[in-house]
Parts: C-alpha cells; sequence; structure tokens
C-alpha cells in the first residue's frame, strides 16, 4: 500500500534536507580548498598522548613548517623513528645542540619526554588546530571510499534533488 504525499508536503521537506546538504558541504568544502591552497594537511589523533589539548579522535590541521621555525611549545607532526610509516604529534620541549636541528618532544599526557631525538628531516609540520572526534571518520574512512562519502554523496544528493525538481516542470511565483 503506498500513500501519496502532497506536493508542498515534498516541499517542505526537500528545503530542510538542501540546507541540511549545504550546511555541510560548503563549510567542508571551503576548509578543504583552503588547506590545498595552504599546503595544509590533515592528521588523525589517535592515541591519548596529547590530550587534553588534543584528545583522542581529533583532527589535527597540519601547516608545514621550516625547522628554523621550530620553538619549543609548538606541537610537531613527524615521522616516528621506530616506524617510518607512523606520524607523531608531541610537542617540543627543547632544541638539541648538534649539527643539524634536532629537538626532544612529549607528549602532553605522558610523564616523559619521547626517548629519541626529531630530525628536522622527520618533521611534516605543526598543528594549527585541530577539530574534535573528526579525526575517528578520516581514520575509517581513507582513500576511495573517503572520496566517496565526503564528494560523492553530497554531490549524489544534490543531483537527486535537482533531478526531482526538473521532473516535476516550471513552478512559477505567484
Amino acid at each position: 500500500m503506498s500513500v501519496d504525499v502532497p506536493d508542498s508536503g515534498r516541499r517542505q521537506l526537500a528545503v530542510p534536507v538542501a540546507a541540511a546538504t549545504l550546511a555541510v558541504v560548503v563549510p567542508l568544502t571551503m576548509l578543504v580548498a583552503t588547506a590545498f591552497l595552504f599546503g595544509w594537511k590533515f592528521q588523525p589523533i589517535e592515541t591519548g598522548s596529547m590530550a587534553p589539548h588534543y584528545p583522542a579522535g581529533s583532527l589535527a590541521v597540519v601547516e608545514p613548517i621550516d625547522g628554523s621555525d621550530v620553538q619549543p611549545g609548538i606541537t610537531l607532526v613527524f615521522e616516528d623513528p621506530r616506524d617510518r610509516s607512523r606520524l607523531v604529534a608531541h610537542r617540543v620541549v627543547k632544541a638539541l645542540s648538534g649539527a643539524s636541528p634536532t629537538w626532544q618532544t612529549k607528549g602532553d599526557a605522558n610523564a616523559d619526554p619521547d626517548p629519541f631525538p626529531v630530525p628536522a628531516s622527520a618533521v611534516q609540520g605543526r598543528v594549527r588546530w585541530s577539530i574534535p572526534s573528526l579525526g575517528w571518520i578520516v581514520s575509517a574512512v581513507r582513500g576511495p571510499q573517503a572520496v566517496a562519502l565526503l564528494v560523492g554523496l553530497p554531490l549524489l544528493l544534490l543531483l537527486l534533488l535537482e533531478v526531482r525538481d526538473r521532473r516535476r516542470g516550471p513552478r512559477f511565483c505567484s
């Protein structure tokens, strides 16, 4: 058994759906476009070592940084010397003396500094700010699935709304 929904009911439903889609797509598009223009990257915070400032599950916005600009107090994202495929976000505690720039780092929630120095060659950037809870989504969905979810799904929804409106024909305001 099917129930016919009056045309006015469909229009009332379409407006909030379109507004909600735009409310998500526009800020997300602006964030990604800004990141692209400035060379920023997104890095999920997967452990609690930087809590409470950057809790697990946050998505860090990482800005490229020159080694000469690294100072104690900033949060660096660097390759883990024990596993080069893993990135770590920890705060710089102090600069170490040596032939090339190297720093001692520590997670805010950790009792002791990291047992290894961080050379300039391992630094990927500095954390500018973070978005709480968004890191879990990025960690769970990567690659083609992320593009489909974050770009394809909103575009598909907008396309379906457009096709539906074109099938109804032109509308005239009175």
